[in-house]
């Protein structure tokens, strides 16, 4: 009985927080006006928005970037 509940509860969360894109799409315009707090690094500002790195929103520079994402929980 506990073994199905825990199943149909890992079905269910994989299937709620399963990953918007996938290899090659384009990221919306939406996701790329979000903000983004910069807790490290070398960016220049506290904020950082993906928008800030596409060339037809930023003036024509465009960057090509590598965002590593980990967490120590």
């Amino acid at each position: 009985m506990i073994k199905n509940i825990i199943i149909n509860i890992s079905i269910i969360f994989s299937v709620l927080f399963s990953s918007v894109y996938n290899e090659g799409d384009i990221v919306s315009l939406i996701h790329q006006n979000q903000t983004f707090s910069v807790c490290s690094g070398d960016y220049y500002l506290e904020e950082i928005k993906l928008s800030d790195f596409n060339g037809e929103l930023n003036g024509g520079h465009n960057t090509i970037i590598m965002i590593d994402m980990s967490a120590s929980w």
